[in-house]
């Protein structure tokens, strides 16, 4: 069975039936899309670091003047090239590591070029409407500001993430997402309803059950927090998928890093045993995917960004402004520190931080090392320095060798986001009659997804020509909500007498799914296992 999000009514049934082979020519192997990365395992460790004085940038620094630690323990540095407005300078691209190379295009002058990717991600599950109006404001001449080669990306989430433009390079689609987001409410003012509530219910209550009223408001926010993160990293995979300098703008008001803790230390230290909660780990799923990604994230506290006449109405007088601020804000400083980032937080220098962030996307040096040999644990700790006195430089804190697997996954997540979006050969998806089965509101239909067999790799085991196939099915609606990524391999066999027949045909997977009703996007993914090439396939369906 396929698990789900929490909101998205779409399950796989069992297989009803197996790989076969259908009639048809092969066609000829179709380029890898543009803006996408193929689905390959590396396992050597680029890091885009930034280097300060002064708080000015320096772009002058040499391959000399680095030093990379791994685990504690200096390595030597395989890789070295200063990126100057997504110019590659520098570089033996001979010797350069396979990520890096797997992330430039040409230029039109023939140079190596490095293309931008911006996924701004708008957390408006804890934004109150006044507190988006700077950000937005700022990111229309962020907009204005990007190159033809730049992709960008806008989604909020709201218990669900939805994608208001999705990445291209249109300055006017990019701008109408903006303009649209500013007249829609963000849910927020639900829970900052629901807070208000709970201090009014704590103050009227007797001191002997508050513990009782603060343990309930502790489980609610947990969940909702793990919720967000889960979704944020799932965005965070999404962006992995593209090729090029990947930078994640996140505006929000942070997350509590122990849920609950904030009206726990109006009511007393007392109270603070009562809570066990802790968001950590989801934290670190997120910057995991991050890292092993070389994606930035660079975070916005919404908060920090409100003008003084736009200020909400006063906090509950329970709550002290300076543990509310505190207590939100270890979460957005862990998340922008540890992948290189950093995190604006003041109004009186947010414009020049937003061109710092700009910046930052385009120049930058390019420090590369291969782990092969580096004994150790497949989670690391990465430390950059320079030998330079009084420069700063920044570069993520942690990697983890990303698997061919989650390569995959990573591209289905940018499918269920990114309509149209194509893999590295053609593919063909069908969704049969949807039939009223399985309960109230829930449909069933048969469902296919066909390949040409020539694009997979077939290796010859004992007079038996042999693939590894892994096929994915998932679902989003068009409020966001997505269904779980739970991919299937297949091991196709073809006698060997029957290969050059059979390599003409075409691979087809069969299965069923059940869905609820709404607007719905079907994505099939199929990957040849050997190769790490992909196809992607999708299907809009109004079911009713």
């Amino acid at each position: 069975m396929f698990a789900l999000t929490r909101f998205l009514p779409f399950v796989l049934a069992p297989l009803i039936g197996t790989t076969i082979l259908a009639a048809g020519a092969a066609s000829a192997p179709e380029p890898i899309a543009a803006g996408v990365r193929a689905a390959v395992e590396v396992t050597a460790m680029d890091l885009d670091v930034v280097a300060t004085k002064g708080g000015q940038p320096v772009n002058d620094l040499a391959r000399g003047e680095f030093v990379v630690r791994v685990d504690g323990k200096p390595v030597p540095i395989d890789y070295f090239a200063r990126i100057e407005a997504g110019e590659v300078h520098g570089p033996d691209l001979a010797t350069a590591s396979p990520d890096l190379v797997l992330d430039m295009l040409k230029a039109d002058s023939g140079e190596a070029f490095v293309p931008r990717q911006f996924l701004v991600y708008f957390d408006d599950d804890r934004l109150l409407p006044q507190q988006r109006h700077a950000v937005i404001e700022g990111l229309r001449d962020f907009v204005l500001r990007l190159s033809p080669s730049d992709r960008a990306s806008i989604v909020s989430y709201t218990g669900s993430t939805r994608v208001l433009v999705p990445f291209t390079n249109s300055k006017e689609d990019l701008l109408g997402g903006l303009n649209r987001l500013e007249k829609a409410s963000p849910a927020g003012l639900s829970w900052e309803a629901q807070y208000r509530q709970t201090v009014q219910e704590l103050r009227l209550s007797r001191p002997s059950s508050r513990g009782g009223i603060l343990r309930s408001w502790s489980a609610q926010t947990a969940s909702r927090e793990r919720s967000a993160l889960a979704e944020l990293a799932r965005s965070v995979s999404a962006l992995a998928a593209r090729s090029g300098k990947r930078t994640l703008l996140l505006v929000t008001n942070g997350y509590e890093w122990y849920p609950g803790q904030t009206l726990a230390q109006a009511y007393g230290p007392s109270l603070l045993s009562q809570f066990d909660q802790d968001i950590g780990d989801d934290l670190r799923k997120v910057l995991a995917r991050a890292n092993s990604s070389g994606i930035t994230i660079q975070v916005f506290d919404a908060k920090g960004l409100v003008a003084d006449g736009d200020a909400s109405q006063p906090l509950p007088l329970a709550t002290n402004p300076f543990f509310r601020t505190q207590n939100f804000r270890d979460s957005m400083a862990m998340l922008a520190r540890d992948t290189g980032g950093s995190l604006v937080e003041n109004r009186n220098v947010f414009r020049s931080d937003l061109d710092r962030v700009y910046r930052e996307a385009s120049s930058y040096y390019s420090v590369g090392v291969t782990l092969s040999g580096v004994p150790g644990k497949s989670t690391r700790k990465v430390e950059v320095l320079t030998t330079r006195p009084d420069v700063v430089v920044r570069a993520r804190s942690g990697f983890s060798a990303k698997t061919a697997d989650e390569a995959a996954v990573d591209r289905v997540e940018m499918a269920l986001l990114t309509p149209g979006a194509t893999g590295d050969f053609a593919a063909t998806l069908r969704i049969g009659a949807l039939e009223s089965k399985g309960g109230p509101g829930r449909r069933v239909a048969p469902w296919e997804v066909e390949v040409p067999m020539a694009q997979l790799t077939f290796r010859d085991e004992g007079g038996t020509m042999k693939s590894v196939v892994e096929v994915t099915l998932a679902a989003a609606e068009d409020t966001g909500a997505r269904s779980t990524i739970k991919p299937e391999k297949i091991t196709v066999s073809i006698p060997a007498g029957e290969w050059e027949e059979a390599r003409g045909r075409t691979f087809v997977h069969r299965s069923q799914l059940k869905t609820g009703k709404g607007n719905i996007r079907f994505v099939a993914g199929v990957r040849d296992v050997a190769s790490g090439r992909m196809a992607l396939a999708s299907v809009d369906l109004r079911v009713e």
